[in-house]
């Protein structure tokens, strides 16, 4: 005799039990955890939104904000989900595009607070512990609140897209094994693909995908579960070939143009290195292999998990895990390789490492939740009450409602970008008080921010714009002094070109100085042979 999907099996840890029956009304029990999902969405939303970023940040956010208004490609590896998705937000009749784009983050930030949630409840009810769901709120709001989630819910950059995505998967895959439904199956599938296109460090989440797929297909076989499995089988492959779809974008701007696009590639190989993070490789392993790196990249790691969520949450994750291994083993070997493989990486980049830690804090708040879970379980089996039960969950929610506003009161005014005008109002003076046909040699922070008003609005484009290396920068600054134009120089990492310094003079103007003269023409000036001419 075969079990069905959401029945014992005979291996140890791998079962889906089903779900507790709750003695109260079967209607109060659906809509319940939907009405609390929807407040965690609509609370977070409404607190990422308070503290957005109001307009146009520098560097790779001022790219992103251009690009999806322009349709342009960004730096490596393109993100052709991100800026498609992007434009659609710039279509709002709200604030100006920067904020739109910034807009985009809090919605898809808030939507893996509340899918971080739905997999928590799924969890908890497949692995017999469904009268404490309530818990399941417990990871998803301090996932919310967490330091690095929320300062990434507030601008634009990829990672909360990415936690959405990473979030929606399990979720599926999840729900795919406890339910048996295939729409479940071919969501996990096109998730997986857009997961992929959307960022690739989502590649080393691979191995912990395709294992559960596959132990889940080894159940399925043994039950005779599917009459025609191959069908199914295809059309996954197909939804997964779809979530590539993305990509089109990226090869339609490489053959037929594109106002922007990062690096203008001009070969096929080019294109590749672009797409598959080239520029970027070297920024792997970028503090070394050795064990004693290792030891304190290990260390790295942890200090920032209890940055978010303290040594107790880390170690309420632990628990969870542990429970997990003995409730549902296949869902703990899932998520215990997923948190290995982003963790090993981001620990190992050297480049914002600490950024791409948050699929991990998504998966760890899932555990969290399963953690505290099996002890509210416990405690509503032993109480019989149904009133006790209730009073006992509304305490320990109200004490989760103060730690909470507790850290949200915390870090809120660290976190708070709603007043940060400083780059639009700098950029929009210094544009409005630069005469015509002016030059601007600036770094990749205060250029971006410059020309998103001229990709996005139009504006100076009589200016030029020049970064690169400012070693290169006194050569064109003579030649643009001796043809009348005038030249701006701001910071470059942070300081004054010391050859600028030396050989120009300069007064202060907003995004920077103005270049005025030149102190040493004969490092520059044209020779009497003519060969050696720095403006040629």
């Amino acid at each position: 005799m075969h079990t069905r999907p959401g029945t014992a099996s005979d291996v140890p840890g791998s079962a889906l039990p089903e779900p507790a029956q709750s003695p109260v009304n079967p209607r109060l029990t659906r809509l319940a955890p939907v009405a609390v999902g929807a407040v965690l969405f609509l609370g977070a939303l409404a607190l990422y939104v308070a503290t957005l970023a109001p307009s146009v940040m520098p560097g790779d956010y001022a790219e992103f904000q251009f690009s999806a208004a322009i349709l342009g490609v960004p730096h490596p590896t393109g993100y052709p989900l991100y800026i498609l998705l992007g434009k659609l937000f710039t279509l709002l009749p709200v604030g100006d595009v920067a904020y739109r784009v910034n807009l985009s983050s809090a919605v898809y930030m808030a939507g893996a607070v509340a899918l971080g949630y739905a997999g928590a409840v799924r969890l908890l009810r497949f692995g017999g512990l469904g009268r404490a769901w309530p818990a399941a709120a417990v990871g998803a709001a301090l996932f919310a609140v967490a330091p690095t989630p929320w300062s990434m819910a507030l601008v634009a950059r990829s990672y909360a897209l990415n936690a959405l995505l990473v979030g929606g998967v399990v979720l599926a895959l999840v729900s795919w094994r406890g339910t048996g439904r295939p729409a479940w199956f071919y969501a996990a599938c096109l998730l997986v693909g857009f997961s992929l296109v959307h960022h690739g460090t989502n590649y080393l989440l691979l191995p912990a995908y395709g294992l559960y797929l596959l132990w889940v297909e080894r159940e399925r076989w043994r039950r005779r579960d599917d009459a025609r499995p191959w069908r199914r089988r295809l059309l996954g492959a197909a939804a997964f070939a779809a979530g590539f779809s993305p990509m089109l974008f990226l090869v339609y701007r490489f053959a037929y143009g594109s106002p922007y696009y990062w690096g203008n590639p001009t070969t096929w190989k080019d294109f590749y290195s672009m797409i598959t993070g080239g520029p970027f490789h070297n920024q792997v392993f970028g503090f070394g292999t050795g064990l004693d790196v290792q030891v304190l990249r290990v260390a790295f790691g942890l200090s920032e998990m209890a940055a978010q969520y303290s040594v107790v949450g880390i170690a309420l994750g632990a628990a969870g895990l542990v429970v997990l291994w003995r409730r549902l083993r296949v869902e703990a070997v899932l998520l215990a390789l997923m948190v290995a493989a982003n963790f090993f990486f981001a620990m190992n980049y050297s480049l914002v490492g600490y950024l791409y830690f948050i699929p991990t804090y998504l998966v760890w708040a899932m555990l969290m939740s399963v953690g505290a879970g099996w002890p509210a379980y416990e405690l509503a089996r032993r109480l019989s009450l149904r009133a006790a039960r209730w009073a006992a969950f509304g305490a320990a929610g109200a004490a989760l409602a103060v730690v909470l506003v507790w850290a949200g009161a915390a870090r809120y005014p660290a976190l708070d970008q709603s007043g940060q005008t400083e780059w639009r109002d700098r950029t929009l003076a210094a544009l409005e008080a630069a005469p015509p046909d002016a030059s601007f040699y600036l770094d990749w922070e205060e250029q971006s921010v410059v020309r998103f008003y001229r990709l996005v609005y139009g504006m100076r484009l009589d200016t030029a714009l020049h970064s690169g290396d400012p070693a290169d920068w006194p050569e064109r600054l003579y030649c643009d002094l001796e043809a009348g134009v005038t030249p701006y120089v701001g910071k470059f990492a942070g300081a004054l070109p010391p050859v600028v310094e030396r050989d120009f003079t300069l007064e202060p103007a907003v995004l920077g100085w103005r270049v005025t003269g030149v102190r040493n023409p004969e490092r520059y000036a044209v020779p009497p042979c003519g060969q050696c001419a720095t403006c040629r």
